[in-house]
């Protein structure tokens, strides 16, 4: 066990380096590369609307209970919680950039996280990550991720504003176990979908025919729900994004 290289099959002909035990990938040797291991002491996430010169997150907080999006504090190897609260009422906590799209689909993204849900979705919440494009309620028009309803089954989801094409993995997340997630844009035409090393929904094409312009995303990681008294805690390790130049 330990680091391993790899580039036709896992990062779309860049060598990358990975994991492979955890399946965590350590590096991909792409033009355009971030990170964040959510390591230090801006344990506040600002306001979406609302940033502060520096951040590189913000918090969309839709909800009067309210959700919450916060650094955990003291948490080893650095965390962020999404949580809902079980008040009867639209809500959403989500981690994104501000809609600051600075990421492309067209480009050959490659989003991974690593994240647990400490508690599964109820009734109507939803937990979703990935990458999408400007915040929209219930959803953006332009987006690529994972979803997770109450019940804790995975389903994949492309939308290019026009086509929706969701499919459920036979995968069903335990509460409290951290797993890592990977969408691979390098072909628009059939993104793929990986769960700890392994492809899911594999039997489904995600073609996404969004133009250059409609390709433009930022991370967006939370839980949602449009009503009722649902809840559920989202914790995010890590977030990293690969793409090339142009």
């Amino acid at each position: 066990m330990g680091t391993k290289a790899s580039y036709k099959d896992r990062f779309g002909g860049s060598l990358g380096f990975y994991d492979e035990s955890t399946f965590e990938t350590l590096d991909v040797k792409k033009a355009v590369a971030f990170y964040d291991d959510f390591i230090g002491a801006d344990v506040v996430i600002p306001a979406s609307g609302s940033v502060e010169s520096g951040c590189k997150w913000s918090k969309k907080i839709v909800g009067a209970a309210p959700p919450t999006v916060a650094k955990t504090a003291d948490g080893v190897n650095g965390f962020i919680a999404c949580s809902l609260t079980a008040t009867s009422e639209k809500q959403d906590a989500a981690l994104h950039m501000n809609d600051e799209l600075m990421f492309s689909l067209a480009q050959g993204a490659i989003f991974e996280a690593r994240l647990a849900l400490t508690t599964l979705p109820t009734l109507n919440g939803v937990a979703s990550f990935g990458l999408w494009g400007a915040w929209a309620d219930g959803g953006s028009a332009y987006r690529v991720g994972f979803e997770v309803p109450a019940g804790g089954i995975v389903t994949c989801e492309s939308d290019d504003n026009s086509t929706d094409t969701s499919a459920a993995t036979s995968t069903t997340l335990v509460a409290g176990t951290y797993y890592i997630f990977r969408i691979d844009c390098t072909d628009q035409s059939d993104i793929k979908f990986y769960i700890n090393g392994a492809r899911v929904a594999g039997g489904t094409t995600f073609n996404n025919a969004a133009s250059a312009a409609n390709a433009k995303v930022q991370p967006h990681i939370g839980l949602y729900k449009a009503s009722g008294a649902g809840l559920g805690v989202l914790s995010v390790d890590y977030v990293r994004i690969w793409q090339d130049r142009s």
